[in-house]
């Protein structure tokens, strides 16, 4: 409902997920470098490159205020398409995080 994206590992075991203490926006930077591309954001609050992937969440990306209606990972796992409320579709690389 929040525009938030988390993505769970089913092989890994769930833990209390807190945000890592540097928000980052796509390609690493910081959320001050990235207010001008606003609609472009991803706010990343657990990145899948992060140190600690012992346990779920893998990922966990804030994209929008705007609800997220659908979401589909692409047959080779490394994109994923995602629809919002206000019906933008976004193709986001998973690994790249952009």
């Amino acid at each position: 409902m929040d525009g938030s994206l988390v993505v769970y590992d089913k092989e890994k075991d769930d833990a209390a997920f807190l945000p890592e203490e540097n928000g980052i926006g796509a390609n690493g930077e910081s959320e001050s470098d990235e207010k001008s591309k606003e609609l472009t954001k991803i706010h990343i609050d657990k990145s899948v490159h992060s140190k600690n992937q012992k346990f779920n969440p893998v990922s966990f990306w804030k994209l929008s205020n705007q609800r997220i209606n659908a979401f589909a990972f692409s047959p080779n796992n490394r994109y994923i398409a995602v629809v919002s409320e206000d019906g933008t579709l976004r193709i986001i690389d998973y690994l790249k995080e952009q």
